[in-house]
C-alpha cells in the first residue's frame, strides 16, 4: 500500500513555477484580447488544468476534467444575462431595477451550479469530488447580502422616478431626499456582513464531498463577527494613519514656498496613495489568512480533518512584495505573484486522515454522474468563479 493510502497527515504541495505559468498566462491573455473575450472559458480551463496538476495532496496530484466547450456555453449565458441587465439599466430606473432583480434572483442558482460543476470535474486518486448543497440552501446563504442590496435598489428607483437624469440639480435633490434611508440600509448591510460570510462558508463547507465523506463546518457566526471586528479596527487604524500623515504633509506644504508647494503636493499625494494601498493590502491579507484558518480548521468529515496554519505576516509580506513588483513591471509579474500566493496558501494546509482511505470508492451517484457527463446537473457548465 502506498504512503498516500495510509492513515495520518497528508501534506499539500504546489509545484507550479512562475515562468511556466507566465507562458500560459501570456498566451491566454493574447487570445482573450484577439477574440474579444470569447476565449476566456478556454483560458480558464487551461489555467485550472495546470494549477490542479501541480497541486499534490499526499503525493498525488489533483486533476481538472472540465470541458471548455461546456464552459463556453455557460459563458455565453452569463454574457446574455449581464448584457440584458446593462440594456435595462440604460432604459429607465424601473427597468434597471427589474433587470438587476432578475440577475440577483438567478445568481444563487448560478453560484451553486458553479460549485457543482467545478467539484464534479475535479478528481484525486481517481475519485471525483462533489457538492451536495441544495438550491434552497444557496438562496438562504446569500439572502443577507441580497436583502440590503435590493432595498438600496428599490429606494434608488423610487427616488429617481420622474426625475430628469440630464438635470444634475434634480438628481442631487432626489439623492438628498433618500440620504437617511441609504445610510440606514448601509449600516444594516455592515451589520449583516459577518453573518453573510458565515452563511456562505457554512453552505460551502457543509456540502463538500469525496467518495462517502461529506464535510461540515463546526464554527458559529460569533467567530466571524469577532474576525470582522478585528479587521475593521485594523482598517480604521490604517485610514487614521494615512489621514494623519496627510494632514501633517499638507501643513508642511502650506508652510513651504509657493514654487515648491505644487511639486511637494504631487509627491505627497503619490506617497499617501501608495501608503493607503499598502495598508489596505495588509488588512486584506490579515483577513484572508485568518478566514482561511478559521474555516478550514473547523472543517471535517467522519474520516478527514483539515488543518490550516497560514501566517498573516507571511501573507501580508508576500502581498506587498507582489504588489510592488506588479507595479514596477507594469503587470508582467502578475503570473509569478499568483503562483507565489497559491504556493503559500496551499502549503499552509494539510489533511489528517483518521482511517485508511486506500479502498475508498466513488458513491453510486458519483459513478453514474461521471459516466453521463452530467454529474453536476449543469447543461451549460457554468463556472462563475472566474
Amino acid at each position: 500500500m502506498d504512503k498516500a493510502a495510509q492513515a495520518g497527515e497528508l501534506s499539500v504541495e504546489f509545484s507550479a513555477s512562475g515562468s511556466e505559468y507566465f507562458r500560459i498566462w501570456i498566451v491566454n491573455l493574447l487570445l482573450v484580447v484577439l477574440t474579444l473575450g470569447l476565449y476566456l472559458p478556454f483560458a480558464k480551463a487551461r489555467r485550472l488544468r495546470y494549477f490542479y496538476a501541480n497541486t499534490q495532496v499526499g503525493g498525488t496530484p489533483l486533476a481538472f476534467h472540465g470541458d471548455p466547450w461546456r464552459m463556453f456555453r455557460g459563458y455565453l449565458v452569463m454574457l446574455v444575462l449581464f448584457g440584458s441587465s446593462a440594456l435595462a439599466n440604460a432604459y429607465s430606473a424601473w427597468t434597471s431595477l427589474l433587470g438587476l432583480g432578475v440577475l440577483a434572483a438567478l445568481w444563487p442558482a448560478l453560484w451553486r451550479s458553479s460549485m457543482r460543476f467545478r467539484l464534479a470535474n475535479t478528481s484525486w486518486r481517481g475519485l471525483r469530488f462533489g457538492f451536495d448543497g441544495s438550491l434552497r440552501g444557496a438562496y438562504l446563504a446569500l439572502l443577507p447580502m441580497f436583502a440590503p442590496a435590493a432595498m438600496l435598489l428599490a429606494v434608488s428607483a423610487w427616488a429617481m422616478q420622474g426625475v430628469d437624469k440630464a438635470d444634475p440639480a434634480a438628481v442631487d435633490r432626489a439623492s438628498q431626499g433618500v440620504g437617511p434611508a441609504f445610510l440606514a440600509i448601509m449600516l444594516l448591510a455592515l451589520l449583516l456582513l459577518p453573518l453573510a460570510l458565515w452563511l456562505i462558508k457554512r453552505y460551502q463547507h457543509d456540502h463538500y464531498r469525496l467518495a462517502a465523506q461529506v464535510t461540515q463546518l463546526s464554527v458559529g457566526p460569533g467567530a466571524f463577527y469577532t474576525l470582522s471586528f478585528k479587521a475593521t479596527i485594523l482598517g480604521l487604524l490604517a485610514m487614521v494613519t494615512v489621514l494623519g500623515t496627510g494632514w501633517l504633509a499638507a501643513s508642511a506644504i502650506m508652510s513651504a514656498g509657493r514654487g515648491k508647494a505644487m511639486a511637494a503636493g504631487v509627491a505627497a499625494a503619490l506617497l499617501l496613495t501608495v501608503a493607503y494601498v499598502a495598508l489596505l493590502s495588509l488588512v486584506a491579507a490579515y483577513m484572508a489568512a485568518r478566514m482561511q484558518d478559521l474555516t478550514w480548521n473547523h472543517t471535517r468529515s467522519a474520516a478527514l480533518r483539515f488543518r490550516s496554519r497560514l501566517s498573516a505576516k507571511a501573507l501580508a509580506t508576500l502581498t506587498i512584495r507582489n504588489l510592488l513588483l506588479v507595479v514596477l513591471t507594469l503587470g508582467l509579474y502578475r503570473p509569478f505573484a499568483v503562483v507565489a500566493t497559491h504556493r503559500l496558501r496551499l502549503q499552509s494546509t494539510s489533511l489528517e486522515v483518521d482511517a485508511e482511505f486506500g479502498r475508498w470508492t466513488a458513491t453510486p451517484a458519483a459513478v453514474a454522474g461521471g459516466a453521463s457527463g452530467e454529474m453536476a446537473g449543469d447543461f451549460f457548465g457554468i463556472d462563475v468563479g472566474l
